[in-house]
């Protein structure tokens, strides 16, 4: 019998992918949601940002934010990797936009006329641009300082383009660093890991969106050493749980329980792969 037959899954739980069906919606996510929310609503406040330690889901947290922005009021290109020179990034959102390849001979100015006029036809469709920029902390400082070029364009006195940068902590250090960005950054939130109470919610979430029939797969002693062992960290909690269902599986336990996740934990620690909690 498979994994997915002895667990009564219809999918494998715990996977390293951007499937919005399993987002959980903790307290901190779910501030995290209200706020670009609030922030792209207003559509006057030029740009938002959204920080978070690796693994916490900063990723996953924009992709339902896209998704739940209603498509008859808002237009939403999203820069996946933004480690490149202001007019790379220009030449790539023109390229989500329009599916055409940046022009060698094309300046940074014709660039920037070019978003303008899209942004521009958007705002003629009573939409309001968003331009998400994940991955943000790589960007160089002159980069991300151009980037209050775009804060300018307007119609009518109003700002047709909302801006979201989303990063790990060193995107805060950099902005901090540029008061041009700084000050024109209206609304900020710092995404953390999951407390105890939720990372048991998020084992029992996703267990019922991949199938189970009752989420209680794992014991509660095996989801609070879990907790500890990751720091609540969604990620870590993902690469403990799908290691712990396989080894139960294979040892034939009833549930995912203490046992079996301590002997990933400390297969993880062997390793250096996991810090010792």
């Amino acid at each position: 019998m498979d994994l997915l037959a002895y667990w009564s899954l219809k999918e494998r739980p715990f996977e390293a992918t951007w499937d919005t069906r399993f987002f959980y919606q903790s307290r901190h996510h779910d501030e995290a949601l209200n706020r670009l929310c609030f922030l792209v609503g207003e559509q006057s406040m030029n740009m938002g940002m959204l920080t978070g330690e690796v693994g916490c889901g900063k990723t996953l947290t924009r992709a339902v934010f896209a998704q739940r922005l209603d498509p008859l009021r808002f237009h939403v290109v999203t820069q996946e990797n933004s480690g490149f020179s202001f007019k790379e990034l220009l030449g790539s959102v023109l390229r989500l936009f329009d599916g055409q390849p940046l022009k060698p001979r094309e300046s940074k100015l014709i660039l920037y006329d070019r978003l303008r006029q899209a942004a521009e036809r958007i705002r003629a469709e009573n939409r309001h641009l968003v331009l998400i920029f994940d991955e943000a902390q790589e960007m160089t400082p002159a980069s991300l300082n151009e980037l209050k070029l775009l804060t300018n364009f307007n119609g009518e006195g109003q700002s047709i383009l909302t801006i979201i940068l989303l990063g790990q902590p060193e995107l805060r250090e950099l902005v901090a660093g540029l008061p041009a960005i700084n000050q024109r950054i209206s609304l900020r939130f710092h995404l953390t890991g999951l407390n105890q109470d939720e990372a048991a919610s998020y084992f029992h979430h996703r267990l019922l969106i991949a199938g189970h029939p009752t989420g209680d797969l794992m014991t509660p002693e095996a989801a609070e050493r879990a907790f500890q062992a990751s720091h609540g960290v969604p990620r870590e909690l993902n690469r403990i749980a799908k290691l712990a269902l396989e080894f139960a599986w294979l040892k034939e336990y009833s549930q995912v329980n203490l046992p079996a996740v301590e002997a990933v934990i400390r297969d993880l620690e062997r390793h250096q792969n996991l810090p010792v909690a």
